[in-house]
């Protein structure tokens, strides 16, 4: 069977991780945390990315030593066997089969706010924008997202100074959220997980592996310079909202920011960009994801002619992908499904999925640093379970319990399959 054109080095890769890191919620959940605790708002930024970079560091270990197109439920199936190869496969084509049409629907918000019309129909055009860019070769994609990569970050360093500049300095900052006295940890601790999944996105990049060209060298840097950058953006973002005190809070931040101090035309600057984050987004996402499309037919856990390639590029998976996220995205815009249960099941699911990660290097890794990495990092992920408490688990529970049925039916066939005919 044809494999993946290995065209990524530290430049394109990091580039391609930024797209898939760097979504929506890059405009959102500045305000949104503002609103929540007011002025602690930067604070919570700070420590979501001191607890994000070990985490960030177990996938840079797995990453360069188990570099694949399946991403993380390759390196689950070495630590776990076929069962949780198939249980990681699931858990991910969950979480990105409903997550990746949130983050369209966002778009088609921010556009359907400016201009009118259905937000649905909005996230549509945006998907099937970003599948013209994956018909590309792998080579000629990957400069593709270079660029976009490039062009996200001037624009959103200009909206982040222009912002600062633009600002009054709030003279209560805290009067955007108003806490009272006996603000619990609890709250704080949903604060913490609502800006924690802005810092979720690596996982996916995980899918890249197999086609760097050195991934023993360049996965590690790519994922280290995209996370220091992701970082960098999102700490100067929020420091823009929190000065901007009431005005910033709530879940279009700088669209206020920017319309009162320029009007109209600020919006729809807002607007555009918005429309090229989430562009730049979908279409690293999708590639990303279509990998791992690829890696379940290749591997049998999906039809065999969907791992079929042409010039480079796995089209079937491709196809396969978004077809799923129009689907989910149909649904939503007939009102059988709604964004924040979405977000809600999309979340639950990439956190099982650290928790995999964490249990694989434990598992693989003999070493006592990364067995200590390893367990610090199955506490981390046991306390943000216990901050959201057991919503949401039903998804991922029976998810895990199909994928376990299918182990369990595949032995059982390749039981039969190995028995001699009785003489």
């Amino acid at each position: 069977m044809a494999e993946l054109k290995k065209s990524l080095g530290v430049t394109r890769g990091t580039a391609m991780m930024l797209n898939i890191v760097l979504g929506a919620g890059l405009l959102t959940l500045p305000g949104l945390a503002v609103q929540e605790v007011g002025s602690s708002a930067t604070l919570i930024w700070i420590a979501c990315a001191v607890a994000a970079a070990p985490l960030l560091w177990v996938f840079a270990i797995l990453g360069r030593r188990y570099p694949d197109a399946g991403g993380i439920a390759s390196i689950m199936g070495h630590a776990f066997g076929k069962s949780g190869r198939i249980c990681a496969t699931l858990l991910f084509l969950g979480a990105v089969s409903v997550g990746l049409p949130a983050v369209a629907l966002t778009g088609g918000h921010y556009v359907a706010a400016t201009f009118g019309g259905p937000a649905a129909v909005y996230a549509g055009a945006l998907i099937v924008a970003a599948l013209g860019v994956n018909f590309l070769s792998a080579e000629m994609a990957g400069r593709v997202n270079t660029f976009i990569a490039s062009l996200v970050l001037v624009f959103i360093l200009g909206l982040a100074i222009v912002g600062y500049l633009a600002v009054q300095p709030a003279f209560d900052l805290s009067a955007a959220s108003t806490p009272s006295a006996d603000t619990d940890l609890r709250h704080l601790g949903m604060v913490f997980m609502m800006v924690f999944f802005a810092f979720t996105g690596w996982e996916v990049s995980a899918n890249l592996g197999g086609e760097f060209r050195n991934p023993k060298r360049d996965v590690p840097r790519a994922m280290a310079l995209s996370f220091f950058l992701a970082v960098g953006l999102y700490l100067v973002l929020a420091l823009v909202v929190a000065k901007a005190g009431a005005l910033g809070a709530g879940p279009a931040p700088f669209a206020q920011i920017f319309g009162q101090s320029f009007g109209p035309a600020g919006r729809i600057t807002i607007a555009a960009l918005a429309v090229l984050l989430i562009f730049a987004n979908l279409s690293a996402a999708i590639w990303a994801v279509s990998r791992m499309v690829y890696s379940a037919a290749r591997d049998g856990l999906l039809p065999a002619p969907i791992a079929q390639i042409r010039n480079d590029v796995p089209l079937n998976a491709v196809m396969v992908t978004v077809v799923v996220l129009l689907s989910v995205v149909g649904l939503v815009g007939a009102g059988i499904l709604d964004m924040s249960h979405l977000l809600a099941a999309a979340g639950q699911n990439f956190l099982l999925l650290y928790t995999g990660a964490a249990a694989s290097l434990l598992r693989l890794e003999r070493r006592t640093v990364y067995r200590l990495l390893s367990l610090g990092c199955l506490a981390l992920v046991c306390l943000l379970f216990i901050g959201r408490g057991g919503q949401g688990l039903l998804y991922p529970v029976l998810l895990i319990a199909l994928g376990l049925a299918i182990s369990f039916l595949q032995k059982g066939d390749a039981a039969l399959r190995n028995q001699s005919p009785a003489e």
